[in-house]
């Protein structure tokens, strides 16, 4: 029981870590609509079931594993009490998990609302038209695997000759806000 059970401790920890690193929602196909139109980076059909995804598997196994290393190591309990005392543990260290993430994680991610204006605030692009003072030309860039023009406007009112490489600001309206990409490269 003792070996098994620390193998089970290692397995969820190694879960839980990975969790930890790689979070724990769904891949999906990219949203259907163009990213400068996206109005939060949320994805509700990605959003982790409560109770079976890798973060609750590693803490069951982490509940169990710890439980059932320490009842075979400092009890003299029979071997079905060890099994059952384990799986307890497991079954309780699951639920905390689910709590956390049905409770907390997952109304949090709901609520979170990002100014889609700054969506793409730091893709490169590039100038298609050039942009004149004070007025308005047209901007290449490429994201989730597609190429979107859109039209630009200098963020400092000046003009910016076609061919330029940029830098999004944010995007008003459908119209990309850009600065030149060597003004944004001399501030790094």
């Amino acid at each position: 029981m003792i070996a098994v059970s620390l193998v089970i401790l290692i397995v969820g920890l190694i879960l839980g870590v990975f969790a930890m690193l790689y979070g724990t929602e769904r891949r999906v196909a990219a949203l259907p609509v163009l990213p400068h139109e996206r109005t939060s980076e949320h994805d509700v059909r990605a959003e982790p079931s409560p109770l079976l995804n890798m973060a609750s598997v590693g803490a069951f196994s982490v509940g169990f594993g710890l439980t059932g290393y320490l009842v075979a190591r400092y009890s003299v309990w029979p071997l079905a009490v060890q099994i059952i005392a384990a799986i307890v543990a497991g079954a309780v260290a699951l639920t905390v998990q689910s709590l956390l993430i049905a409770r907390w994680a997952i109304p949090a991610a709901r609520a979170d609302h990002i100014d889609e204006r700054y969506l793409l605030q730091g893709t490169l692009g590039q100038v298609l038209d050039a942009i004149p003072v004070g007025g308005v030309g047209r901007v290449r860039y490429a994201l989730d695997g597609r190429v979107v023009d859109l039209p630009a406007h200098e963020i400092g009112d000046g003009a910016i000759a076609a061919g330029s490489d940029v830098v999004i600001d944010r995007v008003e309206r459908g119209v990309a806000y850009v600065e030149l990409w060597a003004l944004v490269e001399q501030r790094l």
